[in-house]
């Protein structure tokens, strides 16, 4: 519990300390080299990166999906083969490569973080006023400890951060080049081409409250998902074209497993509470960052990632995952509306909305406290070194 807390406090203090060393001093060369940035390999994010990646690679044993990638690398190692057949391509060559050359385990996950942090802050180079409190919302927000469950995944949600500037740029061939080879790390990754419409479609100008309602509606049709069923039920087969006929199957068979009612909790309420502050405070965002695309794409992705994830809230986590494919454009819209907030001055906003996303990781240790010994939590921080 104190390893856990100290880890995940100290890195983000870290982290955010980092981030704001860049920027000011960005900030401050800039008037005198003409407007000129600082580049990507700036010391500070590249101790930053390492740091990522020191932290991520002696973590061990923890949440259920490092698990399994832990078991397969280490039985590849000793039997020369997987005990799993259906891995990508991508994914199956690098993992291969880095267990035939003897490396550590340790090694292994640290490559693994070491992509997800680098396609971020490379994603955020121009934007160093961001860092600061990215490093605080990956540590003490649900980011960092999704990201080493789903490890493929959380390596696309990032990479996806670099493709909305593509679709801003209209640089279709690149980001399709970027989608294939997204696809050889995790199949799920051909969902992004149908994502680089979003930002181009015309939306006609409307009252905040309409996207806000459209989340009220979401987040109640999520708790009914029956009607999900019902669709599954007329899509039929057709799902499976899309690697969801065993899910099919099993709504059609009332498999409760995948198909149930829960309340709405902190995990739940408080991104739709982040993703109405969005909402409400965009058009002024927009206005101090000079109508940046880039920021109303993300806009539009994090809308789209809370109304999908709260349709299936109440479904397999498999359902919910394709919606987890915009998490990193959700982080970054936070991040937005933090440096809008604070640099305006709104403190109880400020302070409403640094609750409502630095709150996660102190949750989740009180939860942990509060709990039955013995029990296994994914939540908790573990190292091979101690």
């Amino acid at each position: 519990m104190i390893l856990s807390l100290i880890v995940y406090t100290g890195s983000a203090a870290v982290m955010a300390g980092l981030g704001w060393l860049v920027n000011r001093r960005e900030q401050r060369l800039a008037p005198a080299k003409g407007g000129a940035e600082l580049p990507f390999y700036s010391w500070e994010i590249m101790v930053a990166i390492l740091f990522y990646v020191a932290v991520s690679s002696v973590r061990w044993l923890t949440a259920w999906d490092y698990n399994m990638y832990y078991g397969y690398y280490v039985s590849m190692q000793s039997l020369g083969e997987y005990s799993r057949e259906d891995f990508e391509p991508g994914f199956a060559f690098i993992t291969n490569a880095l267990g035939r050359a003897g490396a550590h385990f340790a090694l292994y996950f640290a490559f693994w973080a070491a992509a997800q942090i680098c396609l971020l802050y490379y994603a955020l180079r121009h934007r160093k006023a961001l860092l600061p409190w990215i490093g605080l919302c990956i540590f003490l927000g649900p980011y960092y400890i999704q990201w080493m469950n789903t490890i493929r995944q959380a390596v696309i949600e990032c990479l996806f951060v670099i493709m909305v500037e593509l679709i801003v740029r209209r640089r279709f061939w690149i980001y399709l080049l970027l989608t294939l080879l997204a696809m050889t790390i995790h199949r799920m990754s051909f969902l992004l081409l149908p994502l680089y419409l979003v930002p181009l479609i015309r939306v006609p100008r409307m009252s905040k409250w309409v996207p806000i309602a459209l989340l009220v509606v979401c987040a109640v049709l999520g708790q009914f998902p029956q009607w999900i069923q019902w669709i599954f039920q007329r899509v039929g087969e057709f799902a499976s074209l899309f690697g969801y006929g065993h899910y099919y199957r099993l709504f059609a068979s009332n498999n409760l497993e995948y198909l149930f009612r829960t309340w709405i909790g902190p995990a739940r309420l408080f991104p739709i509470i982040t993703c109405m502050m969005f909402i409400w405070y965009y058009p002024s965002i927009m206005r101090m960052f000079k109508g940046d695309a880039f920021i109303a794409a993300l806009y539009r992705f994090s809308i789209l990632h809370i109304a999908f994830l709260n349709v299936f809230a109440n479904t397999t986590l498999y359902l919910r995952r394709p919606g987890d494919l915009l998490r990193g454009a959700f982080l970054v819209m936070v991040c937005y509306t933090l440096v809008y907030l604070w640099r305006e001055r709104k403190w109880i906003p400020f302070a409403v909305m640094a609750f409502l996303n630095l709150y996660f990781i102190f949750y989740e240790l009180v939860k942990v406290a509060l709990a039955p010994a013995g029990q296994y939590f994914p939540q908790m921080y573990h190292t091979f070194l101690f």
